[in-house]
């Protein structure tokens, strides 16, 4: 799913892009995704971490929310930073690309995913098999949470490929999913990193 060359670059770059990413507040994103997690279960949340990048937000949900959190990466440097700098937490870092999630039999496992801008690297064509490959492993009433950069196009920044989103992308998307089990929202939110203009397109898929 994800190219060699978006990859290589987090490979690269790694200690550069958490330095980046680590300290950005995701306060309100994390209550939005939170607040549509199932309650009525008698199994403890657990959230599926997609391409964990810095490892902010596992740690967030494991530490602060008491959650268990399993957290995957095509990365190999990502994961071996976050295992080193959140040794003492107990979240299960995974190297582990797009194109394997649906190979490791988590069928009916998680209460929560959480694609915080990591989706945006899957090609427009194969994101309606991503996402429902990811839906796959929640529980019923469990809710997916996921981010891409904001607009029409798929394009190369540097390295790295880039699938933009928007509404009419969304709707071409939802076209190729089984809606009968699905509740979906989209909102707009400004960049939390600071000094880019950039929008994001937020979207939140619940299995009913």
């Amino acid at each position: 799913m994800t190219d060699n060359s978006t990859l290589d670059f987090y490979n690269r770059h790694a200690d550069a892009y958490i330095k980046q990413t680590r300290q950005v507040d995701m306060h309100a994103l994390y209550d939005a995704f939170v607040r549509q997690l199932p309650t009525d279960i008698k199994m403890p949340q657990h959230i599926l971490d997609v391409a964990c990048g810095s490892g902010r937000d596992s740690f967030w949900f494991s530490n602060k929310l008491a959650m268990n959190v399993t957290a995957i990466d095509g990365s190999l440097e990502l994961i071996k930073r976050n295992q080193d700098y959140y040794s003492i937490s107990n979240i299960d870092w995974r190297y582990l690309k797009f194109e394997d999630i649906k190979h490791q039999g988590w069928q009916n496992q998680f209460t929560g995913i959480w694609a915080c801008a990591s989706l945006l690297h899957v090609p427009f064509n194969e994101l309606p098999n991503m996402i429902v490959s990811l839906l796959d492993t929640l529980v019923p009433g469990g809710t997916m949470y996921a981010s891409f950069k904001y607009g029409d196009s798929e394009r190369w920044d540097g390295d790295r490929f880039f699938c933009d989103m928007n509404e009419n992308r969304f709707i071409e998307v939802l076209q190729q999913i089984n809606l009968n089990n699905l509740v979906y929202e989209t909102w707009i939110t400004a960049d939390q990193q600071g000094g880019r203009d950039i929008d994001w397109f937020n979207m939140l898929l619940r299995k009913r």
